[in-house]
């Protein structure tokens, strides 16, 4: 699966199981996609902070507005920064 963020507000991006964190201005977006055979990964809103939870058995991959990958665990490509 993937998805678009925007971001409307300054405003952190926590990637879990790995505890990454994205910051975002207003008008930066991230691209981000699940790869996993099960389809309950979850979004949610806590204290502000958007909190990206990958599938189980699965990872999360991530693309700032530029294109470029953003290391969110183990399993982003080799070139996230």
């Amino acid at each position: 699966m993937r998805f678009l963020v925007r971001a409307d507000r300054d405003m952190t991006v926590v990637f879990e199981p790995t505890a990454e964190e994205v910051s975002l201005k207003p008008g930066e977006t991230l691209t981000v996609e699940w790869f996993a055979e099960r389809a309950d990964g979850m979004v949610s809103l806590e204290e502000g902070d958007l909190v990206v939870s990958a599938p189980s058995g699965g990872y999360t991959r991530v693309w700032g507005s530029d294109g470029a990958e953003i290391y969110v665990g183990p399993d982003s490509g080799g070139d996230a920064r």
